[in-house]
C-alpha cells in the first residue's frame, strides 16, 4: 500500500495559522520536527506525552512509527496513538475553537489529535508493516474518523508555516475507508459492522 507510505507525511498539505498556541511545547517540537531535528522534537514530545497531553502522544506516536528521533517501533507507535485516540471530549476548546472557548492547557483540538491518531492506527492495521494486518481494526478506526469529520477538512499543525495549516483532506480520509473495505472478506465486514455499532451505543 504504498499510497499510505510515511503516514500522515504523504496526507499533509503545507501552509500554517499565526498566533498564540494554547498547547505549551507544541510549536517548539513542531519547528524542530519540520526542520529536520527530529532528535530535538522527540525530546520535546516525550515529557509532555508522558503527562498526557493529546497533541504530544499523538506525534510520539508518529515518531515511534517512522523513527524518527528514535528507533522504529511500531508497537510503541501504536500504543502512543491508542492512548491520543482516546482522548475525545465535548467542548468548542476540544474541538479546536479559541475565540469564546476555554479549556486546559496541553488539550486544545484535542478531538483532532484523536481523529489523527485514528486515521493513522487505519493505515498501520491496513498495511500490516510491522505489525500483523487487522482490517477489522483499520475499518473500526477509520469509519469513526469518516463519519465524525462529514466531509470536512482534518486539521494537523504548523500554525508557524505561514498559511493555513496542514490539513487532511476529506478525499485521504475517504480512501482509506475504501481501500480497506474493498479489502475485507463478507466476514471481516459483518464483524465490523457489528463491533462498530456497539462502540456507537456506548
Amino acid at each position: 500500500m504504498k499510497a499510505h507510505a510515511g503516514l500522515i507525511f504523504l496526507a499533509l498539505t503545507l501552509a500554517g495559522c499565526a498566533g498564540p498556541n494554547p498547547n505549551p511545547g507544541e510549536r517548539t517540537a513542531d519547528i524542530a520536527w519540520i526542520s529536520g531535528r527530529y532528535s530535538d522534537a522527540f525530546q520535546t514530545v516525550k515529557p509532555h506525552a508522558e503527562a498526557g497531553r493529546p497533541w504530544a502522544q499523538l506525534r510520539l506516536g508518529m515518531f515511534y512509527a517512522d523513527g524518527m528521533g528514535v528507533p522504529k517501533d511500531m508497537k510503541a507507535a501504536i500504543e502512543w496513538y491508542e492512548k491520543a485516540a482516546a482522548q475525545k471530549t465535548d467542548g468548542a476548546w476540544a474541538d479546536g475553537q479559541m475565540v469564546g472557548a476555554t479549556g486546559r492547557y496541553g488539550y486544545f483540538n484535542q478531538n483532532s489529535d484523536a481523529r489523527i491518531a485514528q486515521r493513522n492506527l487505519a493505515v498501520i492495521f491496513l498495511d500490516g508493516k510491522g505489525v500483523e494486518k487487522d482490517l477489522v481494526r483499520a475499518y473500526l478506526n477509520i469509519r469513526t474518523v469518516v463519519e465524525e469529520q462529514n466531509g470536512k477538512p482534518l486539521f494537523f499543525c504548523c500554525e508557524f508555516a505561514g498559511g493555513a495549516g496542514r490539513w487532511f483532506l476529506p478525499q485521504d480520509l475517504t480512501k482509506i475507508y475504501q481501500d480497506v473495505v474493498s479489502q475485507m472478506s463478507p466476514e471481516q465486514k459483518a464483524e465490523a459492522e457489528m463491533r462498530y455499532a456497539q462502540l456507537k451505543k456506548k
